[in-house]
């Protein structure tokens, strides 16, 4: 079953269910999720390792200050 069937499937049990509490469980466990997941977990290894790059040029002090860069942008 692919993934949209499977969240219809959830939707309709779902809307089905009347027991408060299951459905405030099922709410929690969302919540808790979304404030537990890192978007950065979502990237690609090359992105990571990119972003990983940047910042170590950035804390040596590589980088164009971003006023500097749209002014260049600008001429």
């Amino acid at each position: 079953m692919d993934i949209q069937a499977e969240k219809l499937e959830l939707m309709q049990a779902i809307l089905n269910m009347d027991d408060i509490s299951l459905i405030n469980e099922v709410k929690e466990l969302i919540s808790k999720r979304a404030e537990s997941h890192d978007w950065f977990d979502d990237l690609t290894d090359e992105q990571q390792q990119s972003i990983a790059r940047g910042l170590e040029q950035a804390d040596r002090g590589e980088f164009i200050a971003h006023e500097e860069a749209i002014a260049k942008l600008r001429s």
